[in-house]
This record gives C-alpha cells, sequence and structure tokens, in this order.
C-alpha cells in the first residue's frame, strides 16, 4: 500500500488540502523509508502527522520549514512530554528541526539522541498515572519505536 494513503493530520476532522499536500511533498523529499522523524514506525494503524515545530498559536505556520513528520504515537506522545517536560520537549524539537533543515530522514546519532531524551522522560514519569488514572507513558509508545526502546533503557 502506497505511504500516501497513510497521511492525515493530527486532529481528525480537521484535513486541510494544503497540510495534506505540505505533508506529501515532505514524506516523499525526506526519503524517510518508513519511519518518521523520531524512529516511529510508519503502519496503517500509526499514519504520518504534520508537527509543528513553530506552534500555531506562536504563528508558526503549515509550511515545509516548520514542520516535523511524526506518525500518530510518536506525535501524541510529543505532546505528553510537552505538557510535562517542557524543556525536554524542547530539546526534542530542537533535533526535529535539525532535520527539517538537513532535508533528509534522521541519521543513526539524532534518532539516538531522540532515543536518549525519551528514555530521561520514561525514567522519571514510569509511574506516572493520567487524570483518569491510566498509565501516561503508553506501552505503543516505547514499541512502535525502531529499536523499541531498548537502546538506553534505564531502571
Amino acid at each position: 500500500m502506497p505511504i500516501s494513503r497513510y497521511l492525515c493530520t493530527f486532529f481528525v476532522g480537521k484535513v486541510v488540502g494544503k497540510l495534506k499536500e505540505v505533508l506529501r511533498i515532505m514524506v516523499k523529499e525526506y526519503n524517510l523509508k518508513g519511519e518518521d522523524f523520531m524512529g516511529y514506525k510508519l503502519e496503517r494503524n500509526n499514519p504520518y502527522t504534520y508537527h509543528h515545530i513553530k506552534k500555531k498559536c506562536q504563528g508558526g505556520e503549515e509550511t515545509q520549514e516548520n514542520g516535523a513528520i511524526l506518525t500518530k504515537v510518536a506525535h501524541e506522545y510529543l505532546h505528553i512530554i510537552e505538557c510535562r517536560e517542557w524543556e525536554l520537549y524542547y530539546e526534542l524539537n530542537k533535533i526535529l528541526k535539525e532535520i527539517n533543515m538537513q532535508k533528509y530522514r534522521p541519521t543513526d546519532e539524532q534518532l539516538l539522541a531522540i532515543d536518549y531524551l525519551l528514555s530521561i522522560f520514561e525514567k522519571e514519569h514510569k509511574k506516572d498515572k493520567t487524570s483518569k488514572g491510566k498509565t501516561l507513558i503508553k506501552r505503543e509508545y516505547i514499541e512502535k519505536r525502531r529499536n523499541n526502546g531498548k537502546i538506553f533503557r534505564i531502571n
């Protein structure tokens, strides 16, 4: 099945033609090979989404220069990190911007840096619960990563 069938925006129901086109162009140009900027696997139930590097509410536009290609799972996880650990979110976003600027899929070094930052968050928040009492860090946030979160697993 072609990658373009998996394209969508993060907020279901608000698909914007321009946004879809920006995402489609980026997927083709960045040569992602079935992964997103954070190393998450593209799957039927985990489509690509567009992440604003500079937030929309801060004037960030839906352009190729301001975008990061994330799967639905990675995008959801990144925004959970944003709510709990803003500094960590900022560091992850800096790497996403760097990947964007190189106009090519992430290097192994970039993916290792992202995995390391995610492992820090996972160590700090592994026992946290949502306001509804559910586990904050879902299993899929770890399992859908390139290496299943095994490189920097911190107990």
